[in-house]
């Protein structure tokens, strides 16, 4: 794909993108809150929202061999009808068992965003890729700029019902979407689908230079997911004074909802502004490992600022900081890791990189909800800090065998 058709499936894919993750944005935010609801402990938030990131972790490196064998398109129909009935199954969750199998079936067909990212890595050159990654994480960023403020409202009018019908509903516009316009972008695939997913990911950590780019991925996300996952709980304990492990009472859920959704959505406006339109440029005058080394930074310094914030007001500061560091991180990093993976095995090498962010994903709320739990509301924003600079250090080191 050239030129004009080239820009024509960019721009679908952007509007596909974009609808599946108002969806994820609607749901993920709430999930901590609901699950306190039902009186879950800090561990098990953890729990819940490490779940759809383990089933990622293992399908991610299979549906992306699978794309390189058998086509973007066919792939994207089959993730983005798992969100659906994914959510379906949130909107009617009663216990916390049913949000379990809702974030279960979602994480198995889970590879909408490494499934795009190799339809963009298909379509644009090296020059405009770092600007084509940064189309996801714009989508991405305006999925959080509407989607938690929304459901935050949603959430106080309609429960989980309300986000869950809505947040399917988005990835149903999206499947049609992806059926009604959007051409393949991959003729002729390789025969890596075969292979278990361990094996993908180990067979893409052997090749040159990408080893160290998917663990420093690891790092990233096992940090900034450490937040993700207690910060519901941060934000009630520190914020609402009730104390975590019981039952969450409706007015306090509904006021978590709406507080969280306003903080989502700076840090949405924020990853907009600087994937959408900034990128492409700093990409052309920093080059991405110097970008994603001053993200790493400013994710810590977010991260350490969170819970020395004295009110809710200010956890605005620290809250625009790590979204601004996570906005030049993740696309930099993906784009880099893109750009020296072999040209027939691109969604291979990106569903690897999809599995090691799942798996920080895993081992983030995981291991937050346990420090949470083990040693206070500050403890996983500490350890997460401290991560980002770890990250930083292994960045200096590629850039210097690079």
């Amino acid at each position: 794909m050239e030129g004009a058709a080239s820009r024509r499936a960019l721009g679908t894919l952007f509007g596909i993108v974009l609808l599946d993750l108002l969806g994820f944005g609607l749901v993920v935010p709430q999930l901590g809150i609901y699950a306190q609801a039902y009186a879950a402990p800090p561990w098990l938030v953890g729990l819940l929202m490490a779940t759809y990131s383990l089933l990622q972790l293992l399908s991610a490196p299979v549906l992306g061999a699978l794309s390189d064998r058998y086509g973007r398109r066919p792939v994207l129909l089959l993730s983005l009808g798992g969100s659906v009935v994914g959510y379906v199954l949130f909107a009617w969750a009663d216990s916390l068992a049913w949000l379990f199998a809702a974030r279960v079936l979602d994480g198995i067909t889970g590879g909408n965003i490494s499934t795009a990212q190799a339809y963009i890595a298909d379509v644009t050159t090296a020059e405009s890729r770092a600007k084509g990654m940064g189309m996801v994480g714009a989508a991405f960023g305006l999925g959080f700029v509407l989607g938690p403020a929304v459901g935050g409202m949603l959430g106080a009018w309609g429960g989980n019902l309300a986000i869950g019908a809505a947040a399917a509903g988005l990835s149903a516009l999206a499947l049609l979407a992806t059926w009604a316009w959007l051409p393949e972008s991959r003729q002729q695939g390789a025969a890596a689908g075969e292979r278990p997913s361990v094996r993908i990911v180990l067979a893409v950590l052997r090749l040159p230079g990408l080893g160290a780019a998917l663990l420093l991925s690891l790092t990233f996300l096992w940090g900034f997911s450490m937040m993700e996952g207690t910060f519901s709980l941060f934000l009630v304990a520190r914020h609402l004074g009730a104390p975590p492990g019981g039952a969450l009472a409706p007015e306090l859920a509904r006021r978590a909802s709406w507080l969280s959704g306003w903080l989502f959505l700076a840090v949405g406006v924020v990853s907009a502004v600087v994937q959408g339109g900034l990128i492409g440029r700093l990409r052309a005058r920093w080059g991405e490992l110097r970008l994603a080394g001053a993200g790493l930074l400013l994710v810590g310094l977010g991260l350490a600022g969170i819970p020395a914030a004295p009110s809710y007001g200010w956890l605005f500061l620290p809250m625009a900081v790590l979204a601004l560091g996570s906005a030049l991180t993740s696309p930099s990093l993906s784009a880099w890791v893109s750009l020296r993976a072999p040209a027939d095995r691109q969604g291979e090498v990106l569903g690897a990189y999809q599995s090691m962010g799942s798996l920080g994903r895993l081992l983030g709320p995981a291991s937050g909800g346990a420090l949470f739990s083990g040693a206070g509301a500050v403890a996983p924003f500490a350890v997460a800090a401290g991560m980002m600079v770890a990250g930083w250090g292994m960045l200096r080191r590629m850039r210097h065998t690079a």
